[in-house]
């Protein structure tokens, strides 16, 4: 099975994004193919950039912001190296899926336990952010057109970085604005199941 979060119309411009990547990063890939590193190697290491991140993250956010940059690059390194050495399979995919979101939820929680956002909004934007990632596999699993929608990972990670470069936070409206966003997205996708299982 094909693990899929993109709409038709975000998968042209995805497709074209990837071999500009997969080109961009041959060089490193073929040293980790010479080494015999596996993606899923590269899928780990990034997933375990994470622990430096949380220790890090009350006394020196600089190394913690540093961590977490490493943990973006090696995640977009592991597909290109999949492809490269040609072990793109389903486990794969699922790997660096789950070492993805799970880095992502561990920054979320992070922010909540040091209190840089009011937990109400932050809990209603994970939320939103995972039933909107539920319906979006599930639409392309289904083969049920969608839209194309926003997704703020990286953001979140930009917002982090301003925090930690300037004081100011901005989470708190981060969270309003996209968990809003979301839940608009939400409704809207849901009719669409709703109505192709009517038909």
């Amino acid at each position: 099975m094909k693990l899929n979060i993109f709409s038709k119309e975000e998968e042209r411009y995805y497709h074209a994004f990837q071999k500009f990547r997969d080109h961009l990063l041959m060089p490193l890939c073929k040293i980790l193919a010479s080494w015999k590193v596996k993606p899923e190697y590269v899928s780990f290491l990034g997933f375990f950039m994470i622990v430096p991140f949380v220790l890090f993250f009350p006394t020196n956010p600089w190394l913690s912001a540093i961590a977490l940059f490493i943990n973006v690059l090696l995640d977009c390194l592991d597909g290109p190296l999949a492809r490269y050495t040609h072990t793109v399979t389903a486990r794969g995919a699922l790997i660096d899926l789950s070492c993805d979101y799970g880095s992502f939820c561990v920054v979320f929680v992070t922010l909540l336990v040091y209190r840089l956002t009011t937990a109400y909004w932050a809990l209603f934007y994970i939320l939103m952010y995972g039933l909107m990632l539920y319906q979006v596999t599930y639409c392309r699993k289904k083969n049920i057109h969608f839209f194309p929608v926003i997704r703020s990972k990286y953001y979140l990670y930009l917002v982090l970085l301003l925090l930690i470069a300037t004081g100011v936070n901005w989470f708190d409206a981060f969270f309003v604005l996209f968990g809003v966003y979301m839940m608009v997205t939400n409704i809207f996708l849901f009719d669409r199941i709703r109505c192709s299982s009517k038909s």
